[in-house]
């Protein structure tokens, strides 16, 4: 049976050409509403199965509150959005929607947010409205239902994921999320406290996935020094710049045919989130110093531990990228709250570290299993598993994690605590330096040299580097 869409749209060639785009794709369109009272009208009159949502609209109501009585009715709804402010987007996400098309979009980003909301719905349904599922806020619990809970451990222990443990409602609701994404070739962003297990979660899309075959390429963009992120995405050709010896090709033409993980994208500047967004968009990218470009048959997952709508409001990430990433967002639970799971990671990490040492599984001290248990993990999983390692490596079965949390959780405590800090000149043109040195793998003169890609005479570097307490012991 045909999906009987509402199209709420003030812009008449928008709306024209998404018609045209839904009709020849199969699905009716009942109708195109101009406002919110003109959608209200043929909500009663065409009972649609799925709304596609502007919202900014003629009239005084907006697609958010259009979006209340989508919910009442069981409508799901797909936004649409050319821009929006903080404001906006808070009140958007708090509304459930099913997915989010940026302005302007090509047919088939529609066509792929459409066939995930349907599938998004209908799963939901199939659960009997348990809240396994939802749409943007991936915290809410699951039903305590022990009839529903059933259903889901069946289905759980039919989906596995290597190395994620648990069977908390939250995790449980994590695994359904994988479920639901991984056949599709849709970009996921994957949220999460750091230690969490983000990078798991996208092992466990690919291991589902089509792709599970092909490459998958891992970006720490943490990692990478601004001034070479470009070429290490992207890839440069021979002589594109000072330097470039040789042709380099980058991650994203490594992943063609798979999947690449980009593994803190909100360490991204915006001009690479600019660049980021047209691959995403024109599925091309291209090599620095080069005028074809390389279709990017890329599967994008992207995670990240900062608060994106923080970043989003300071003006240090581009609100279209984030819409692009957020078709399918799953945010992993801190450890803290799923303390069901932590016997059972406990058991895990005991038999792997036994075994990988040779030794026996011990047993735990009774009074170190309620420590564990009570303790508040701000390191998350990661801090929980290297505790154990330690503790089968000293052959003790006591441990008190107050009283190793300086060992693991200071890093992330003063993460936490630190604000970031506008850097001096000097320190800026220092970390610079240092990059470029140790991109020439600290050559300094010659033939690509560091003073060669610095367009600076050998003695110029050297006055700089004294004068900026930059040392090195050979060249």
């Amino acid at each position: 049976m045909k999906q009987k869409v509402l199209l709420v749209e003030d812009e008449s060639i928008v709306a024209r050409d998404i018609r045209k785009t839904l009709e020849r794709n199969g699905f009716k369109v009942v109708g195109v509403a101009r406002s919110v009272e003109k959608a209200f009208s043929l909500i009663e009159e065409h009972h649609p199965t799925l709304a596609l949502v502007d919202i900014f609209l003629k009239g005084n109501l907006t697609g958010i509150d259009l979006a209340e009585v989508l919910n009442k009715k069981e409508i799901p709804f797909i936004y649409l959005s050319a821009n929006s402010n903080q404001q906006v987007l808070e009140a958007a996400k708090s509304t459930n929607p099913y997915g989010f098309v940026i302005k302007p979009f090509r047919e088939r980003d529609l066509l792929l947010t459409l066939d995930i909301a349907s599938y998004r719905y209908e799963n939901k349904k199939t659960m009997d409205n348990d809240r396994i599922y939802s749409s943007l806020d991936t915290t809410i619990p699951l039903s305590p239902s022990t009839q529903k809970e059933k259903i889901v451990h069946s289905k759980v222990d039919q989906f596995r994921c290597e190395n994620i443990i648990g069977k908390s409602a939250a995790m449980l609701h994590v695994f359904n999320l994988i479920e639901q994404v991984a056949p599709y070739d849709t970009s996921v962003l994957i949220l999460g406290e750091s230690g969490t297990g983000k990078e798991g979660v996208a092992n466990c899309i690919v291991q589902q996935s089509p792709r599970k075959n092909k490459p998958f390429i891992k970006v720490n963009c943490a990692a990478i020094p601004q001034e070479l992120m470009e070429s290490e995405f992207f890839g440069h050709e021979k002589g594109a710049f000072t330097g470039a010896t040789e042709k380099r090709i980058g991650k994203f033409e490594q992943a063609i045919g798979g999947t690449i993980l980009l593994d803190e994208v909100g360490e991204i500047t915006l001009e690479m989130q600019a660049k980021l967004l047209r691959v995403l968009q024109e599925r091309e990218s291209q090599r620095i110093g080069s005028a074809s470009t390389i279709k990017a048959d890329v599967r994008i997952l992207a995670s990240t531990s900062r608060i994106l709508e923080k970043e989003l409001s300071e003006g240090k990430f581009r609100l279209d990228l984030y819409y692009r990433l957020l078709v399918f967002p799953i945010r992993l639970p801190p450890l803290r709250s799923r303390k069901e799971d932590i016997p059972l990671l406990i058991d895990h990490f005991l038999r792997y570290y036994a075994g990988k040492a040779g030794k026996k599984i011990p047993a735990l001290d009774p009074d170190t299993m309620q420590k564990l248990l009570h303790y508040k993990w701000p390191g998350n999983v990661r801090q929980l598993q290297h505790m154990i390692e330690r503790m089968i490596l000293s052959n003790n079965n006591k441990i008190d994690p107050e009283g190793e949390s300086n060992t693991d959780t200071t890093p992330v405590m003063q993460a936490k605590k630190e604000q970031p800090q506008v850097k001096t000149l000097d320190e800026v043109e220092r970390d610079y330096i240092l990059a470029i040195l140790k991109q020439c793998n600290f050559k300094i003169s010659g033939t690509g040299g560091a003073a060669e890609l610095l367009n600076l005479s050998a003695n110029t570097l050297h006055s700089k580097m004294k004068k900026l307490g930059i040392k090195i012991t050979h060249e």
